[in-house]
């Protein structure tokens, strides 16, 4: 063993050491290990959150999304949709035409996202999964049917067993006729029986799904649409294939991922690193618990420096000596706290210590999920917080020279 660390490790673990030093020094190994614990604890209580809910997500969420570089719609012929399909890693896609309409059933009236569909749109988006009453169904003996969100049916006043098979009338402005002199017949008109109630999560709660044609004579968007809907299969890359079909598609068209098109995910990963940059806040503060140690071990260890000196000790090993002596008790509280950390997500993924007071969720506690890229970005983070304070406290102490 090299001579400073056996030095500072007998400083460390010699029972014959001041008490209160001692005392001290484990008080700061523990202050310094605790966070680390916390760091990953929470990260992976964020990571088994957006796994959650992109589980959640994922069912109603398209994989990738092909919108207009330029406007909102586009027309359908310009997509080949064949290539698209042949595309590796594509299972479905479905043709989308989204605007905003006014919903009417007796005297309830709300606005609504219609959502037109074609016949795939049920192997994109997995809206059956989500049925609460009635079926999903875009097509009945009457003619075109819609299925709506459990909030649309609550805005309309709808939220009653009987309403499935009632109607509701769709008004959206006509572009070519419309006129704010005389607005009056400016609209187009369209009435669909509901033949489904879907409870979807909040932010898909004011859409309602009708056929593409329907949706395409309402709003006067003839065989154009808004989106092309893409599923992958479960093993594709999805970063990968959207670069593929972003080739496919050319410059007139952007390809997203369904990470890229909901914000919740972004303000997800922002909540996440805020909180470890927060967490490693702490661990810096915690950290400056061992200035105070080493500041006292220095002085009680006055006598054994002089020592050391006389017997020929150059500066450099006196001062590697303290150096190793805080980095031991670093690497000591940094094995203990990611021990600790470890522990706890393994314990809340057994035991669900923690719970989730939400009955409308799908778990009743916290999920976790330890990645080791979370881990490793700690473990690196702490050592580097931890060797600048420890080497700034000991070069400061041993340069000290006071007056006489």
């Amino acid at each position: 063993m090299n001579l400073r660390y056996f030095i500072a490790a007998r400083y460390i673990l010699s029972p014959k050491s001041h008490s209160v030093i001692n005392l001290i020094s484990g008080v700061s190994i523990v202050a310094m290990a605790v966070p680390v614990a916390a760091i990953i604890l929470l990260l992976s209580i964020f990571n088994g959150l957006e796994q959650m809910v992109g589980d959640m997500y994922r069912d109603v969420d398209a994989d990738l999304s092909i919108t207009p570089a330029e406007g909102t719609t586009f027309e359908v012929a310009a997509v080949d949709a064949a290539a698209l399909r042949q595309a590796e890693g594509v299972e479905a896609l479905s043709f989308v035409l989204r605007q905003t309409a006014m919903a009417e059933s007796g005297d309830g009236r709300t606005f609504a996202e219609v959502v037109g569909v074609d016949d795939e749109y049920r192997d994109v988006v997995a809206v059956a999964n989500y049925i609460l009453s009635g079926d999903y169904a875009l097509q009945s003996d009457s003619g075109p049917s819609a299925v709506a969100a459990h909030g649309v049916m609550r805005d309309l006043g709808m939220l009653r067993q009987t309403a499935i098979g009632e109607s509701v009338r769709l008004y959206s402005i006509n572009r070519a006729r419309f006129s704010s002199l005389l607005p009056v017949g400016g609209y187009t008109r369209r009435e669909l029986s509901i033949a489904g109630i879907y409870g979807p999560p909040e932010d898909h709660g004011s859409m309602l799904l009708i056929p593409l044609a329907s949706a395409q004579s309402l709003f006067a968007y003839p065989d154009r649409a808004s989106s092309v809907e893409v599923r992958l299969s479960p093993s594709a890359d999805m970063d990968a294939v959207a670069e593929r079909i972003a080739t496919l598609v050319g410059e007139d068209f952007e390809v997203r991922t369904r990470f890229q098109s909901n914000s919740l995910y972004r303000l997800m990963a922002l909540e996440k690193w805020g909180v470890f940059l927060i967490a490693a806040l702490v661990m810096l503060v915690a950290s400056l618990s061992v200035v105070g140690t080493l500041v006292m071990i220095i002085i009680d260890k006055q006598h054994d420096i002089h020592t050391l000196r006389t017997m020929g000790a150059g500066e450099k090993l006196v001062r590697g000596i303290f150096l190793g002596e805080g980095r031991l008790m670093a690497l000591l509280s940094l094995v203990i706290g990611v021990v600790m950390g470890l522990l706890l997500t393994l314990l809340q993924q057994q035991f669900g210590m923690v719970r989730i007071d939400a009955p409308s969720l799908a778990v009743s506690s916290f999920p976790v999920e330890v990645q080791l890229q979370d881990v490793v970005l700690t473990v690196v983070s702490y050592l580097a917080i931890s060797y600048l304070v420890i080497n700034l406290t000991v070069h400061s102490v041993m340069s000290y020279k006071p007056n006489r």
